[in-house]
């Protein structure tokens, strides 16, 4: 089954709705770029869903160039972000078109701004035009390629424009839906067409009753539901689609929510192969959030969540138990947090210190310092003492930090 975001992606500029001024700008950097002449960077910013993933591509597919999508996760790995660029030209091997490159959500990167921007100014010295994406255009490691970049902004879409798309897909797929509904989807989306688009597609394929309550039972998508509501839902294993969008209003990490759900499947199902099910779908959800960290390839994660969502439910449903009240269990890794909050608090403010005055991350820090003065520190006790004044630091969290790491 194609998700309808991807169906209906736009295909050139012209189709995004609701960016006319945004679209405007974009067009000149263009026409700039077809003339041969020198370009910024462009960095197109705006909440998410309003369309500037899709201004990329179509951007590209007017102008004829091969757009190459740089993964996030590759920054991180100096040796593989070397190998990929080095094979980067202005032009592709492959059928002679130029070269676009994509950088999406580089402000989700706030410890790689320098690898962004010497990564940027490497692709231009090539002869490479480059587009960057960004939610939050004013993160503080954004600062040199904001300033070094054309930057278009994209606004959230109206409830007009939302309804006006999603009659449009129902056009097309020869399904109706009353006015009604879209009018809920609109407002429950908040500007956010992705979301709209993937509401609509999660009513035409589920319950026709979700049509009717939909926006009443659901609530507004920045409403923050209860995670133990959530939980109820999917292990009641009755309404799986109800499930679906329920889990779509959670403010939670997919990580988290995996441990969650991964904690409370014994609490919640007796049956053995209703147990056995469950696990599978979360250790698929987990190797599909494990392939996420790894490649930066954020679409998959619908999946992962209809895994942890519809898997578990329809995992239950095939039991024959009986609806019993469930209390449901923290997750043993929130214990775990909460029992060292002070001890994480005291290593990051540490290290956050001696990255600062040695230049280099935090993660170095760790790995590498910490276990370096915790050696000299057995030789010459007196040598945190001096430590802690040059930092500005308390002797006594200093040592504490160091004698753990």
């Amino acid at each position: 089954m194609m998700l309808w975001v991807e169906k209906y992606r736009p295909k050139h500029l012209d189709e995004i709705v609701g960016q006319e001024k945004a679209i405007s700008e974009i067009k000149r950097w263009m026409s700039d770029l077809s003339k041969g002449k020198k370009v910024k960077p462009l960095l197109i910013v705006g909440p998410a869903g309003t369309g500037k993933t899709s201004a990329a591509y179509a951007i590209a597919n007017d102008l004829g160039y091969a757009l190459v999508e740089i993964n996030c996760a590759d920054l991180r790995d100096r040796e593989k972000l070397e190998k990929v660029v080095g094979g980067l030209g202005a032009v592709s091997l492959l059928d002679d078109s130029p070269r676009i490159i994509l950088l999406d959500e580089v402000d989700a990167l706030p410890a790689e701004g320098r690898t962004i921007s010497k990564l940027v100014d490497e692709l231009l010295s090539r002869g490479v035009p480059v587009i960057m994406t960004a939610n939050n255009p004013y993160e503080k490691h954004l600062y040199r390629i904001r300033a070094a970049s054309d930057v278009v902004n994209f606004s959230p879409l109206n409830q007009r424009s939302i309804m006006r798309v999603l009659s449009t897909i129902l056009r097309k797929e020869g399904i109706s839906l009353p006015e009604s509904v879209l009018k809920a989807i609109a407002l429950v989306s908040k500007g956010d067409l992705r979301a709209a688009i993937n509401d609509l597609q999660a009513i035409v394929q589920g319950s026709p009753k979700l049509a009717e309550c939909y926006g009443r039972t659901f609530g507004l998508r920045d409403k923050e539901i209860d995670i133990f509501r959530v939980l109820g839902s999917i292990f009641s294993g009755r309404n799986c689609a109800r499930t679906r969008f329920l889990t779509s209003t959670l403010d939670m990490d997919p990580s988290m929510f995996l441990r969650w759900v991964e904690e409370n499947i014994p609490i919640a199902i007796k049956a053995p192969k209703g147990i056995s099910l469950a696990y599978e779908c979360v250790a698929s959800a987990d190797i599909i959030l494990s392939r996420i960290v790894r490649t930066g390839n954020w679409k998959l994660m619908v999946y992962a969540m209809e895994l942890l969502t519809l898997g578990i439910c329809a995992a239950k449903s095939t039991t024959a138990e009986k609806s019993r009240f469930i209390k449901f269990s923290f997750p043993e890794v929130i214990r775990k947090m909460a029992a060292t909050k002070e001890e994480r608090a005291s290593m990051k403010l540490v290290s956050g210190k001696l990255a600062e005055k040695l230049h280099v991350s935090s993660s170095v820090v760790r790995k590498e310092i910490l276990p370096l003065i915790k050696a000299l520190s057995k030789r010459d006790p007196d040598i945190l003492r001096k430590l802690s004044q040059e930092l500005g630091l308390n002797e006594r969290e200093l040592k504490d930090v160091v004698q753990g790491s």
